[in-house]
């Protein structure tokens, strides 16, 4: 007979942040640990095969469905989460074994617990219609979007001072509507890290190091896009209330360890894409992109048209879904890379560079994409519902939402497994 399960979430919570470094050793996508160094140190050392690993997992996902929680909703909640994130990295340990779920569809409720519509080319076309209207010239519309929105491409050079600056701008809105630790901050660096054009690495004790590409295209609006969604109030301010309270406070192990699957990130994602409009009102954007970024990019001949252009961007937003059928077709429908970025260039109204790199994107972490624009739908539902509430208690829910984040687990309240 094989030894007892562990039934008691507080080792189970060690266990799952042990095999999660573990999977980490054959994943190469990015994570956020800010546990032991040493422990983390010792695993990269000692890489476990990936059948092993699973079979771990399916021990732990045991041991919680035999946890006894019912004198606590504290530790029935903890379970649920602790159930998701489990079956998350079990799914993510079968996808790197190359055992594909049998659709686009499974593999998201496989990964993050939620179904996504899927929305079909019509409604794509229907919107790019109306954008005809927007964009000058003449000649097919992704190539006159692309020349348009290329004209708002911020040189190089200026790059690093035009982030600088948003990001002091956003701490600023953020501090008038959150208390935070006097000591929170971040280290702004210009390199690249993976696939993404920024990724917040989130150090521990208040602390992110923020990190830009220097390779991708950087335009206009993406200044304000990318300084509230990595930093303030995005993912630097989300982790850092967070471990506040998961970590410091409830004392919960497992939110060491961060990574890119599980239903936590939908909201992770969603809350750092809501926070861009929380911070920046549409008229506060237009207003900043045309009094500051323009300015310091050496772009002041565009200003007559930063209305439109935001007009275009607006547009962009709402065709956002299009990443994600682009990532359905890639991904399980035997679409070439190359239809599928002219998906994107058609549909997403992307420029080419742009669609490029999404594509990229994609192929590292496949159905991820789901979490920004899903996300954003899930946790605007979860703030706003139908009370309409002001801005204060936009913020007030938010930072709810990011101190113990209520998550959309439709298959763990009654413990019972997801199938990839």
């Amino acid at each position: 007979m094989g030894a007892p399960l562990e039934t008691d979430l507080g080792k189970l919570a060690e266990d799952y942040v042990r095999l999660a470094l573990h999977l980490h050793n054959h994943d190469p996508n990015p994570y956020i640990f800010i546990g032991d160094k040493a422990q983390q140190a010792a695993i990269k050392e000692d890489k476990r095969p990936l059948p092993a690993l699973e079979g771990a997992f399916a021990r732990l996902r045991g041991g919680l469905e035999a946890a006894d929680v019912s004198g606590s909703k504290d530790d029935s909640f903890r379970r649920a989460l602790l159930a998701d994130r489990a079956d998350a990295l079990i799914a993510r340990a079968a996808l790197l074994q190359g055992h594909m779920p049998e659709s686009f569809e499974a593999e998201v409720e496989a990964l993050y617990s939620v179904s996504v519509p899927e929305l079909p080319e019509e409604h794509f076309r229907a919107l790019a219609v109306e954008l005809e209207q927007i964009i000058p010239g003449s000649g097919p519309l992704p190539e006159r979007m692309s020349a348009f929105r290329d004209r708002f491409l911020v040189p190089h050079d200026h790059v690093e001072k035009v982030v600088a600056a948003t990001l002091k701008e956003a701490r600023k809105r953020t501090r008038a509507h959150l208390d935070l630790p006097e000591d929170e901050g971040i280290t702004l660096l210009m390199n690249n890290f993976g696939a993404f054009g920024a990724f917040a690495e989130y150090l521990g004790k208040g602390r992110t190091n923020v990190h830009f590409s220097t390779t991708m295209p950087f335009h206009v609006d993406r200044a304000i896009e990318l300084a509230t969604h990595e930093a303030y109030p995005g993912h630097h301010i989300q982790a850092t209330l967070l471990e506040a309270e998961m970590l410091d406070k409830r004392g919960w192990r497992e939110w060491e360890m961060l990574p890119l699957f599980g239903a936590h990130t939908i909201v992770a994602e969603g809350a750092a894409n809501y926070g861009v409009g929380l911070s920046f009102t549409r008229a506060e954007r237009i207003a900043y992109d045309r009094d500051v970024v323009l300015p310091m990019a050496g772009l002041t001949h565009l200003t007559p048209e930063i209305e439109t252009y935001h007009r275009y961007v607006d547009y962009v937003e709402r065709l956002n879904y299009a990443r994600n059928e682009a990532a359905r077709r890639f991904l399980y429908q035997g679409w070439s890379r190359e239809r599928a970025i002219d998906w994107l260039v058609a549909y997403g109204l992307e420029t080419r560079t742009i669609a490029e790199m999404r594509l990229n994107i994609i192929e590292a972490i496949r159905s991820y994409v789901i979490t920004y624009n899903y996300g954003l739908d899930w946790v605007t539902e979860h703030i706003e519902g139908t009370d309409a509430p002001d801005t204060a208690l936009r913020w007030q829910r938010l930072r709810a939402l990011f101190e113990k984040p209520v998550m959309p687990l439709r298959a763990h309240w009654n413990m019972a497994p997801r199938r990839p």
